[in-house]
């Protein structure tokens, strides 16, 4: 309910992915996309639900990470193989996509949804 009253609220666009989050683009993945084994270098904010800013782009600082190979929550995962280099896009996610029942053990709660604005900045393919 939270997830619908926020894209009832905004301007944006969203898709329902058959991952179980939405996002503001098609939510379709296309052949030039990153997918398991491509490097992808990104930047991303969290938010919660009430617009709290939780974590800045500069707080996360650039991220280069090996899909498939690397520790990061599964929605981030998917999500970064759903936009194209030098895109961006918001991912509203239900807490089990993200940090689940634990949270962060830092700002994040246990299950809390989270909204995530990504940026690609680049595309390795393997």
């Amino acid at each position: 309910q939270l997830i619908e009253n926020y894209i009832d609220s905004t301007q944006l666009k969203f898709t329902k992915t058959s991952y179980g989050f939405w996002i503001n683009n098609s939510g379709q993945a296309t052949q030039t996309m990153a997918k398991s084994g491509d490097a992808v270098k990104y930047e991303y904010e969290v938010y919660s639900f009430d617009d709290k800013l939780i974590y800045a782009k500069q707080e996360n600082g650039t991220q280069t990470v090996m899909l498939g190979r690397t520790d990061i929550p599964r929605g981030v995962h998917i999500a970064l193989e759903l936009i194209e280099k030098g895109d961006s896009a918001t991912a509203l996610f239900p807490s089990f996509m993200v940090y689940g029942g634990y949270g962060d053990r830092n700002k994040i709660a246990g299950n809390e949804p989270l909204i995530f604005k990504i940026h690609i900045l680049d595309i390795k393919k393997k």
